[in-house]
């Protein structure tokens, strides 16, 4: 048979269910240090029971309606309790995974770039200095072919070729590199 408080908080939830709105806040205040235990059984994080708290009590704001007064009030309150902790767990348990998740490929990506711009630096100091300096001022400065032939007093044409030779080499090095 159920409790004298049992029966209170049916009570309460079929108000509810028939639009009383004083009857949730004398629910909240009837039971919440309960469901602050139930909460903390399936979190173990007091940080996010007022968040699981206020999620439940709105649930059983939406569904008192469903409510069936032969039923426990209490153990009906504490299984949506239950549910909305673990949703919060299961929730926190993805968004470490994906954290994980996210950390290791962008530690793979800056590896892979390091090693790619470890292999593209030896390449460019195989060069002589004035391959150097146009494949730098092509790719990393911006230049136009004009721009650098003009800054290293070259003819375009010659320019052109300097700029295809070391390419060439650049290209040689690496697959060396990674062979």
């Amino acid at each position: 048979m159920r409790d004298k408080a049992d029966k209170k908080i049916g009570k309460l939830i079929a108000d509810i269910a028939c639009g009383k709105e004083s009857a949730l806040d004398e629910l909240f205040y009837a039971t919440k240090e309960q469901m602050y235990f139930v909460a903390y059984r399936y979190l173990r994080n007091k940080s996010k029971i007022p968040d699981v708290l206020n999620d439940a009590y709105y649930k059983i704001y939406r569904s008192s309606t469903t409510y069936k007064p032969s039923k426990s009030a209490r153990n009906w309150m504490y299984t949506i309790v239950k549910n909305t902790a673990l949703t919060y767990t299961r929730t926190d348990i993805l968004h470490q995974t994906e954290e994980l998740t996210d950390v290791s490929s962008s530690t793979l990506d800056f590896v892979e770039n390091c090693i790619d711009g470890i292999a593209v630096k030896a390449a460019l100091d195989s060069l002589d200095e004035n391959d150097r300096v146009a494949i730098v001022m092509k790719f990393w400065g911006g230049y136009t072919f004009e721009e650098i032939a003009s800054e290293l007093n070259l003819p375009l044409t010659t320019l052109y070729g300097r700029y295809r030779s070391a390419l060439k080499k650049i290209s040689e090095h690496i697959k060396e590199d990674k062979t």
